[in-house]
C-alpha cells in the first residue's frame, strides 16, 4: 500500500502532520487486520521486528555526497 503525499489519505499522524510540512516523509506502521472491530488482530512478533528496524535505521550516519545526494552508512 502506498499513500501519496498530494491526496486527501487517511487518518494517521503521519498522514495529517506531511500535510503541513514540505518534506518527503514515510509513514511507518504495524500491519493489522480488522482494526478496530472487536477481531482486530496483528502479528504477536511484529513489534519486536520494527524495534530492531527502527534501531538499526537510528544507529546509522546520515551522509550528504554532494550534488544532492544523500546516503545513510
Amino acid at each position: 500500500f502506498t499513500n501519496r503525499s498530494d491526496m486527501a489519505g487517511g487518518s494517521t499522524l503521519g498522514n495529517i502532520s506531511n500535510a503541513h510540512v514540505s518534506l518527503n516523509s514515510v509513514d511507518i506502521g504495524l500491519a493489522q487486520l480488522a482494526m478496530h472491530s472487536s477481531y482486530e488482530t496483528a502479528g504477536a512478533k511484529d513489534t519486536e521486528y520494527l524495534v530492531e528496524a527502527m534501531s538499526h535505521f537510528y544507529s546509522l550516519t546520515f551522509v550528504d555526497e554532494g550534488e544532492g545526494v544523500f546516503t545513510l552508512r
